[in-house]
Formats: C-alpha cells, structure tokens, sequence
C-alpha cells in the first residue's frame, strides 16, 4: 500500500508542477478523445445551417420552407421560444415577417437584416438559436440526433483558436 500511496503522490506533483509553469497536464497512457465533430472526428455539417435544415427523411427542413409557413403561423412552441428570447417580447405575434432571398446566405442574412446582438425588433440570433436547439429534450432532434454538439454549428480554426458560423445558400 505504501507503494500505491508513493505514486499518488508523484502523480499529484507531477500535476501540480505542470499546472504551475502554465501547462496542461498530459492525458493518461491510453485515453481517448471525445468524439467531437470537426475537431476529432468528420464534420457531417460542415456548412452549418444549410447542411442539417434540408429537405430528406424528416420532411422539409430548409430555414426559406418553414420561414414560408411562418408567415402565416410560426408554432406555439417556438412562439414561445422566441419570446423567451427576447428583449422586447411583446412585439413577437407569432407570424415572420416574409423574407425575399433569405435562402441565398444563412445565417448571414438573419443575422444582418433582424436578428443582431441587441436587437430589440427580434430575438437575438444566438439567445434564440440556442434556445431552440437546446431545450426540450429528447423532443429536439438537435439534442436526439445532433446530440447537442456545439460544433456542428460553431467551426474551429484549429491555427487561430478562432470561432465562426459558417454560412451559405441552402441546397
């Protein structure tokens, strides 16, 4: 047992030392990397957006398909996703405004035409996207299928250490 004890602690200062002189720790002898899209593992959507909102198994997807329906009634359910994301919640009445083109560049168009950082004619991109996609449980097919994966959405420029959103014309 005195041995057992010995290592602990060698392993401890060990830690202790590197974290010290500002590095991280090496991983165990054997361990393996979490399965993180486009970082350890293929990205299966690469373009974001415009790759996971298709039209294939699970209907039409495509943000311009159900921005059309939306502008007749957006779903209660994210009616109150919306709201909840919201600086001004009561201007939000369950109808999207028509869109012309909004196909061509997503999220991009989004982001500069209604859903800024601060916006208050609009939930804000990011509180509403998140909302969307991470709430609700085994009832969201981003957190079912997608398993939540920031990365399917945020890109990693592996040289800068620099986040992005890519974005494009729907398919």
């Amino acid at each position: 047992m005195v041995g057992h004890a010995h290592k602990l602690m060698l392993i401890c200062a060990a830690v202790l030392a590197t974290a010290a002189a500002g590095q991280a720790p090496a991983a165990p002898q054997g361990a393996v990397a979490r399965k993180i899209p486009g970082i350890t593992v293929k990205d299966a959507y690469p373009n974001g957006c415009v790759d996971c909102h298709v039209n294939g198994k699970a209907g039409d997807t495509r943000l311009s398909t159900l921005m059309t329906a939306w502008t007749t009634a957006v779903p209660a359910a994210l009616v109150e996703k919306a709201r909840a994301s919201s600086a001004a919640p009561s201007k939000i009445k369950g109808k999207h405004p028509a869109v012309p083109k909004v196909a061509s560049n997503i999220p991009q168009m989004c982001l500069n035409a209604c859903h800024k950082k601060g916006s208050t004619i609009a939930p804000p991109f990011a509180q509403l996207l998140h909302t969307i996609h991470l709430t609700g449980g085994s009832a969201n097919r981003f957190l079912t299928d997608g398993q939540g994966e920031c990365t399917h959405c945020h890109k990693l420029d592996a040289k800068t250490g620099a986040w992005k959103m890519p974005s494009g014309a729907e398919k």
